[in-house]
């Protein structure tokens, strides 16, 4: 079979495509068939060498679909998605080959109103998305949720999750046609970074009370402006930082309007809270409440033009990898 194996982890990498044996099936696993594997930021940090990782060469990949081909869970030919927590692609070969070993506790079965590409993209973005608005920001319905990096995958989870669950999303973009795809994914409004400022847009769309939660994927200079457009006793999410790891933050804000700051990571998460949360994003995508967008497609022999389309920041939603 065919893996996309890192040689040597740094800047640039060295990956190559090479030919590997068959998994052997074992007890309390499936062997998967892979269909579809997104190509996302946890695994460009990993291959860059930016995160501590497994020795290589190492199989990246941490989200993917697939059809069973034998194991005890599903039985073999079911469809499925498939969530490789802090293992898969980080500390054990993970997606990015044509067939995988994966904890039976990690796969989803696909919803039928999906298909291999989106449902490679409905775990890691919309499990992050999930449980960072349930368990965190305990989102109510009614509340205004503010949304950084809204028409990337993240973004794009973010803003269907905090619908699904009876928020008021409003989505930052970087330009009036991503601005336009946040809206069509779901969020009541969006902001173009081009033309508006973050602080005086979200005034007036609040009517001057601000956002009760921020969620933010992209860090940088926007994570202050997110917080200074929250309202008194708001609280700003930290989820990501693409945008930047450094930020600046006015103190004084914080401390009068008693604002919170909390960062979330879904690799932190036990795995029985990810499973369970697993099941319920199951249940909202097969009601039509989630569905994941998908910017490009590309075969295995051109991973680096997905990498290159990734870190483009033009790309509107999911990355992926067809296997």
């Amino acid at each position: 079979m065919k893996a996309i194996v890192v040689k040597k982890f740094g800047n640039p990498p060295e990956m190559v495509v090479e030919d590997r044996h068959q998994p052997v099936p074992k007890d309390g696993f499936s062997l998967v068939r892979l269909h579809a594997a997104t190509v996302n930021q946890l695994s460009n940090t990993l291959r860059k060498g930016e995160m501590a990782s497994a020795p290589a060469p190492l199989v990246l990949g941490n989200e993917g679909s697939g059809v069973v081909e034998a194991g005890a869970r599903f039985q073999p030919g079911t469809r499925v998605a498939i969530y490789g927590g802090s293992v898969l692609g980080i500390t054990r070969d993970g997606l990015f080959q044509q067939w995988a070993l994966v904890e039976d506790r990690r796969l989803l079965a696909l919803p039928d109103n999906l298909n291999w590409d989106e449902g490679a993209a409905l775990t890691v973005n919309y499990l992050t998305a999930y449980l960072a608005l349930t368990r965190i920001a305990k989102v109510q319905p009614g509340q205004v949720v503010l949304i950084s990096g809204a028409s990337g995958s993240v973004g794009h989870a973010l803003v269907q999750v905090a619908k699904a669950l009876g928020g008021r999303p409003i989505g930052i973009a970087s330009s009036a046609v991503k601005a336009e795809r946040v809206r069509a994914a779901g969020a009541f409004e969006a902001i173009d970074l081009s033309t508006q400022d973050v602080g005086e847009a979200v005034h007036a769309l609040t009517d001057g009370q601000g956002a009760d939660v921020a969620l933010d994927p992209v860090g940088g200079s926007l994570f202050g402006q997110l917080l200074q457009a929250l309202r008194p006793r708001g609280t700003l999410v930290s989820i990501g930082f693409t945008g930047g790891k450094q930020a600046e933050v006015d103190v004084v804000d914080v401390i009068v309007n008693e604002k919170s700051l909390i960062g979330y990571s879904l690799h932190a998460e036990p795995d029985e809270t990810a499973a369970q949360a697993l099941v319920d994003i199951g249940k909202l995508a097969a009601q039509g409440l989630l569905k994941p967008v998908i910017d490009g497609t590309y075969l295995i022999e051109d991973f680096e033009q997905a990498y290159s389309r990734l870190t483009s920041r033009e790309a509107v939603g999911s990355v992926i990898l067809h296997l």
